[in-house]
């Protein structure tokens, strides 16, 4: 997933910081403190994305960063568990390249009007 990501996003002019696991996610957020989005899937290993983004958004600051949720959940309870978590967006997958560009810039023009 994480080559996939790259390919689709390489063109938006960001830097992309990837974690394997929902530990290293943290590790790697505290120690680059100028992210400016996040794309986290629910089932990680070791840590799942409901509890990174609770961390994430309380222990770590990152309280006004955009947070893209990829799931293969659809439930609508699973959809308001992760927006109740800290995500600022939710996408079902399998996606499609212009769904994930469209959804991750949606929450930049979001970041940039707010």
């Amino acid at each position: 997933m994480r080559q996939l990501y790259r390919a689709v996003l390489a063109g938006e002019g960001s830097e992309l910081v990837y974690a394997e696991n929902g530990v290293e996610g943290l590790d790697s957020a505290a120690q680059n403190p100028d992210i400016d989005l996040f794309i986290v899937d629910i089932n990680m290993p070791q840590m799942d994305g409901l509890e990174f983004l609770r961390r994430l958004r309380g222990d770590l600051g990152f309280a006004g960063v955009p947070a893209l949720v990829v799931s293969t959940e659809a439930e609508e309870e699973d959809h308001r568990a992760a927006i109740t978590a800290g995500a600022s967006g939710y996408l079902v997958k399998p996606w499609t390249p212009p769904q994930l560009l469209q959804a991750v810039r949606a929450l930049y023009s979001t970041r940039a009007e707010g």
